[in-house]
C-alpha cells in the first residue's frame, strides 16, 4: 500500500476519531484534516481539490475512463487483497466510512447492503473500516454484505478524504467530482443520490 502520509500524522488521526465516538465532532489534530460531513466540502478545501479533480494519470486496463485523483489509491481489502481506486473509475462510487464498534454504523449496514443490491451493477460499493485493529474491522465486514471493504486500521483513507467522524458518506459521480458529503446519512438522501447516478 501507498503511503502518502507520515505514520504519525494518521496516528494522531485516529487517535482523535477514537476520541470522537459516533457522532459528536472532535477537536482539529494539529496535523490531520477535519471537515463537516454534514454539509458539502468548500471548493477551496483540500478535500474537494481531491474529490473533484478529474485530470487522468492512468487508465485502468481493461477501460478507457481516466482515472480521477480521488480514485488514485491502493489499500488492501478485508481478505488481504490489494484494491487499487483506478478499478472503479468510470462508475459513480458510494464510500462508506464506518468503525465496526459504531453503533449508528451498524444500523446502516442493512441500508447500505439493500442499495448495493439494488444499483451494485452501475454504482460501486466501498466500504473503509477503520479505528479498530484488522480483526475487528474484518469481524464486521462480515456482517454487511455487497461492499467492497477496505480495511483500514490507520486511517489513511479518512485522512485522504478528509473524515472527521464516522459513520459518514462520501459519493463520487463517474467522473470522480464529490456530489454527496454527509455523516450519519439521511437513507432518502443518500438512496436519491445513488438513484440519479445510476440513471
Amino acid at each position: 500500500m501507498t503511503r502518502s502520509t507520515p505514520r504519525r500524522a494518521a496516528a494522531v488521526l485516529v487517535s482523535a476519531l477514537v476520541l470522537v465516538g459516533c457522532g459528536s465532532e472532535p477537536e482539529p489534530a494539529a496535523d490531520a484534516p477535519v471537515s463537516s460531513p454534514s454539509s458539502p466540502t468548500s471548493p477551496s478545501s483540500p478535500a474537494a481539490e481531491l474529490t473533484t479533480s478529474t485530470a487522468p494519470t492512468g487508465t485502468p486496463a481493461g477501460t478507457s475512463a481516466p482515472v480521477p485523483e480521488a480514485l488514485q489509491f491502493e489499500a488492501t481489502t478485508v481478505s488481504g487483497e490489494t484494491f487499487d481506486g483506478a478499478s472503479v473509475a468510470g462508475r459513480p462510487v458510494v464510500l462508506w466510512f464506518w468503525a465496526p464498534w459504531c453503533a449508528v454504523c451498524k444500523s446502516q449496514a442493512p441500508e447500505v447492503s439493500r442499495l448495493v443490491d439494488d444499483f451494485g451493477d452501475d454504482v460501486a460499493f466501498l466500504g473503509v473500516g477503520s479505528l479498530s485493529d484488522a480483526g475487528d474491522i474484518e469481524s464486521f465486514a462480515g456482517d454487511v454484505p455487497g461492499p467492497t471493504h477496505l480495511s483500514d486500521p490507520e486511517g489513511e483513507l479518512y485522512q485522504r478524504f478528509g473524515i472527521a467522524e464516522q459513520s459518514s458518506f462520501v459519493v463520487l459521480d463517474a467522473d470522480g467530482g464529490e456530489v454527496l458529503r454527509t455523516g450519519y446519512a439521511d437513507d432518502d438522501e443518500l438512496a436519491g443520490t445513488v438513484a440519479d447516478l445510476a440513471g
